[in-house]
């Protein structure tokens, strides 16, 4: 049976268990009490469980994680997302511990924090959020980094259909939790009003009578999920400022496949999209025509530069505004596309690495210079997906 002795002294506790010494500077008297609390209960009932509250108390870290609701290796005192295996970085440890202790939702950091545990970088799940705590950076809800781009202008058109068919939707599965597939987009003749309706309603309707002055345009789940086909000439385009070959619009996900990405970070200006900071606006974006806001999924970044670090590398951003630098201020004049428009691609991203994963038995395409094998288990890898995929249905 174990021998515990202890002592509180103002916000100071010494232990002593089995002639072995700790001692803890608590931060508040109330800290103090708590751990001087534990130490006199393991006294009289010296259990497994009462002597690991003890050592939990101890490392910081897994006071943290005890208190937040985490998990926690005792021999390594790494902390864990609760049911997941990839420890979580110390930066992101403090702040779910802030968040904690203040009450504040943990919601954005936890999804975050999932997101990132896809990455196949280890370098980059360890250093991300040393990036975004550094700058300016802001988190949603779902867990997406608000970050800026800047761009040149090809075409400054509109396009309504593309706008109602995103809009509609994600309206009709987020608000009437309905399939889109139930329904069809109508344009009227004369006016060119759009609309919807139910597609079996439509079904019975004679649209070669003059009593129905509407045109069926589609299905409008199927519409939606051939999205790319419907962005034509009639839509405002971008390009980027470097080789003005991209084509950039709103609302629609910029990718470069991963494997063509450089990830290592000592590499200056290599091969991936670059985004950032309102720092990267102002150096980068004087020059540019636009300025859009963009959202990027932490599972798509590639590298943080060690040369720059107001800038990222990654294989895929969103664009959901087009916004305004003036006076050293970045200010949203069109806001058309939101974080929850953006989950539905990610939804099918998703979909896709799932069954891959499973058809050939293999980690997520890595980018170049990763010199790093992924070390996770298959089965991590698995529940991480298929557990953010469960959070956006």
């Amino acid at each position: 049976m174990k021998n515990i002795q202890g002592m509180k002294i103002g916000n100071k506790v010494n232990i002593s268990i089995d002639g072995k010494l700790y001692d803890k500077n608590c931060g508040s008297p109330k800290e103090a009490d708590e751990l001087f609390k534990i130490v006199l209960k393991a006294k009289a009932d010296p259990t497994p469980e009462n002597l690991k509250a003890i050592r939990l108390y101890l490392n910081e870290k897994l006071r943290v994680a005890m208190f937040a609701g985490l998990e926690s290796d005792l021999e390594t005192g790494e902390v864990f997302l609760a049911g997941f295996n990839t420890p979580i970085p110390d930066t992101l440890v403090q702040v779910i511990k802030d968040y904690s202790e203040n009450n504040y939702p943990l919601e954005a950091v936890k999804n975050f924090w999932k997101l990132l545990m896809i990455n196949p970088d280890k370098r980059v799940r360890t250093s991300l959020f040393d990036f975004i705590k550094t700058h300016d950076f802001v988190l949603t809800d779902s867990g997406y980094m608000v970050v800026y781009k800047a761009v040149d202008v090809v075409k400054k058109k509109d396009n309504d259909l593309l706008d109602f068919i995103t809009n509609q939707y994600l309206f009709v599965r987020k608000q009437w939790k309905c399939s889109p597939n139930k329904y069809v987009v109508l344009k009227d003749k004369e006016l060119e009003n759009l609309s919807i309706t139910k597609a079996e309603t439509a079904a019975k309707w004679d649209l070669e009578s003059d009593e129905h002055q509407v045109e069926i345009l589609g299905n409008l789940g199927d519409m939606f999920r051939n999205i790319d086909n419907l962005i034509d000439a009639d839509s405002t385009e971008y390009t980027d400022m470097h080789t003005h070959k991209m084509s950039i619009k709103l609302g629609v996900p910029t990718k470069q496949t991963r494997k063509e990405c450089d990830s290592d970070p000592a590499v200056d200006c290599s091969n991936g999209l670059h985004c950032g900071a309102t720092a990267y606006v102002e150096n980068f974006g004087r020059g540019g025509k636009a300025i859009l806001v963009c959202l990027v999924n932490p599972m798509n970044v590639v590298a943080v530069p060690d040369y720059d670090h107001s800038k990222m590398r990654v294989c895929e951003y969103f664009p959901v505004a087009l916004a305004d630098y003036v006076d050293e201020k970045i200010d949203i004049i069109e806001q058309t596309y939101f974080e929850n428009d953006y989950q539905t691609f990610e939804e099918k991203a998703l979909e896709e690495m799932i069954a891959k994963v499973k058809a050939e038995e293999l980690p997520i395409e890595k980018a170049k210079n990763m010199p790093e094998a992924e070390v996770r288990p298959m089965a991590e890898l698995m529940k991480i997906l298929e557990t953010r995929l469960l959070d956006l249905e």
